[in-house]
């Protein structure tokens, strides 16, 4: 298990109470997570809208975790896959949104996926997107 003191600290953040729950909450989940998501995973512990919206936000920033839009357009959060001990070099990876929960997961992908998408000139591709739909292990019992 991953020292989440240590962790924050080797992405140059402080090690608050406040960041390590929310961090806790984003490592036991399988699935990306809502603002509201977390909120309610924190259970009894108490963290204020703004707290939680900074957190995430400076978390975001700090390549901890990254946002992806949900079918009705709300922010969900996960961690990088190079966070969960998965190589960096595997930065892109596919989203999987099922289609009964909605719930939203990150796949990772090979480097040498080939995705075929024409780009016009002059454009330059930072990162991928691949989002795949169906149902997930849960929704099919």
């Amino acid at each position: 298990m991953i020292n989440l003191k240590e962790f924050l600290r080797s992405k140059g953040l402080k090690s608050t109470r406040n960041r390590i729950e929310i961090l806790s909450v984003l490592m036991k989940s399988d699935a990306a997570l809502s603002h509201t998501d977390i909120t309610e995973k924190l259970g009894e512990v108490y963290i204020d809208k703004v707290t939680l919206y900074r957190t995430l936000n400076i978390f975001t920033e700090k390549n901890i975790i990254h946002k992806v839009a949900s079918q009705d357009r709300n922010w969900k959060y996960a961690l990088h896959l190079e966070n969960l001990e998965i190589p960096e070099t595997d930065k892109d990876h596919a989203h999987f949104v099922c289609n009964r929960c909605e719930r939203i997961f990150c796949f990772p992908m090979e480097p040498n996926t080939k995705v075929d998408a024409s780009k016009p000139a002059g454009f330059l591709v930072n990162t991928r997107e691949l989002r795949l739909h169906g149902i997930c292990p849960t929704c099919q019992i």
